[in-house]
């Protein structure tokens, strides 16, 4: 029976030892992704360029390694650009929010189907974050601007205009303002 159990040779693939070179490269990049994934959400764009950046693992490492985590659901840019929307809904204007993600790598249609379910749950609980985020601001810049005055009126304008939101939607809440 002991001369049967030493003729079996088991892999293991866990075991590096058996690996060859290719497989070992993969398994790194594969844990260095996840540890870079750890900390922070991060869009396909920004993760292969830091493992680029490392000059470790050619392309094809890096694009197995990608279909690896996208398979996982470890990388999923439309969840990242929901997920932003969602906490920065009241805070930013949405055409600042697009340019940030756009900025971040997230491909345009991720981002256009995120920010279509985001605007549909804004519908469905009669909630308009953008709005929110434009009366916040105004609420700060008010402190120091004199809305009365053409000139800082003017201003105030130009700040939220930059700030990404509508001229419409300031006007409304600028007259809003005004009838309080």
């Amino acid at each position: 029976m002991k001369e049967w159990e030493a003729s079996i040779e088991v892999h293991n693939p866990l075991d590096r030892a058996s690996l060859s070179s290719e497989e070992k490269l993969l398994q790194r990049c594969k844990e260095r992704s996840l540890y870079l994934l750890t900390g922070t959400a991060k869009t396909e764009r920004r993760l292969r360029e830091k493992l680029e950046k490392s000059r470790r693992y050619p392309e094809e490492i890096i694009a197995k390694t990608m279909a690896f985590l996208k398979e996982y659901e470890y990388l999923n840019d439309y969840q990242y650009a929901l997920r932003y929307l969602e906490e920065n809904g009241g805070k930013r204007s949405l055409r600042d929010m697009k340019a940030k993600l756009f900025q971040r790598g997230v491909d345009s249609a991720s981002l256009a189907e995120a920010i279509e379910a985001f605007q549909e749950k804004q519908r469905e609980e009669e909630n308009n974050p953008e709005r929110v985020a434009l009366l916040n601001c105004l609420e700060k810049k008010k402190r120091s601007l004199d809305l009365t005055d053409p000139k800082d009126k003017k201003k105030l304008y130009a700040f939220l205009m930059r700030k990404g939101f509508s001229y419409d939607l300031i006007r409304e809440a600028l007259s809003l303002e005004e009838e309080l």
